[in-house]
């Protein structure tokens, strides 16, 4: 059975005892849904700069290279273009780890049925939700947000099940 997508979220905090959050004023033509990457451009979040039609499936969102090394998030709210006001954001930090749904342009191609695998933060470039892709992004593939699966919150094999996934590289996490 198909899982309905969920916004990508903190999931566990491994040897933290609360989530590392910060809350910032977001910029007034910021558009982003909760569970979006974000960065900071001039004092304020914004939605990180993307690159779609990647992969080997052709359909897969993912953050810029560019983008990579200041993505500082996963937003906890939803952006209102006209608005300044503050808005939560889930660090990318060492020991956090993330929930979202595997994704893939073909939801039958999404879904795992290991701990361990590799996936990167991406997008159907038709979905407004991020996930995890097990899709390479491309032969760079070390250049964008990756992270590590660590557990499975939906059973093996789910079409768009969610995993908890380790980020081990992206934001401050760059290797």
């Amino acid at each position: 059975m198909a899982q309905a997508k969920i916004r990508m979220m903190v999931g566990r905090r491994a040897g933290l005892t609360s989530p590392p959050m910060i809350s910032a004023p977001q910029g007034t033509a910021a558009t982003f849904v909760p569970g979006a990457p974000v960065k900071y451009s001039s004092g304020t979040l914004v939605a990180v700069s993307t690159t779609a039609s990647i992969g080997a499936s052709s359909a897969l969102t993912v953050v810029k290279k560019s983008s990579t090394s200041n993505i500082i998030g996963i937003a906890e709210g939803d952006a209102d273009a006209s608005s300044t006001s503050n808005l939560a954001v889930a660090l990318i930090a060492e020991g956090q780890e993330f929930v979202g749904n595997l994704v893939h342009n073909a939801a039958s191609s999404a879904k795992v049925s290991k701990v361990g695998s590799t996936v990167y933060m991406g997008k159907a470039t038709t979905d407004t939700h991020w996930g995890w892709s097990l899709t390479a992004p491309g032969a760079s593939s070390a250049s964008y947000v990756k992270g590590t699966i660590v557990g499975l919150v939906d059973a093996a094999s789910t079409v768009n099940g969610r995993v908890l996934v380790k980020v081990t590289g992206g934001g401050a996490l760059i290797t």
